[in-house]
């Protein structure tokens, strides 16, 4: 795979397809062609695949911080009391299911500002 399509692939992870085109020189109908190339498909999942694992990764770090700030807040006892710390999370909002989440909310509204402009969707 050469330069360009390896920085799209990088880019990929960060921006959306339209953005990606313009980075790298490309009209966005080619940058879809790439992505349908069994090579280019293969890198980008691969990258997908490295960035879940480094976000996953995160999230467990978060947690234990979590745990620990609760541990905190809780007045820095051996043993936390869990009523306590059950009734800050659910303070937090921890348990509550999100209605939607926002970056299908947002890119919603772009497709539908584009579409009112007449232009193509963000996704397409």
């Amino acid at each position: 795979m050469n330069a360009k399509r390896a920085l799209a692939v990088e880019l990929l992870m960060n921006y959306p397809d339209w953005v990606v085109a313009e980075m790298v020189g490309v009209r966005l109908k080619t940058l879809q062609g790439w992505m349908k190339m069994p090579d280019f498909a293969e890198a980008l999942r691969e990258r997908e695949k490295d960035q879940a694992r480094s976000v996953s990764r995160l999230a467990r770090q978060a947690a234990l911080k979590a745990a620990a700030a609760l541990c905190e807040v809780n007045g820095g006892t051996a043993k936390p009391d869990p009523k306590i710390l059950l009734e800050t999370l659910k303070l937090s909002g921890a348990f509550e299911e999100p209605v939607q989440d926002p970056a299908d909310v947002l890119g919603e509204l772009v497709n539908r500002a584009l579409a009112a402009s007449g232009e193509e969707t963000a996704d397409a």
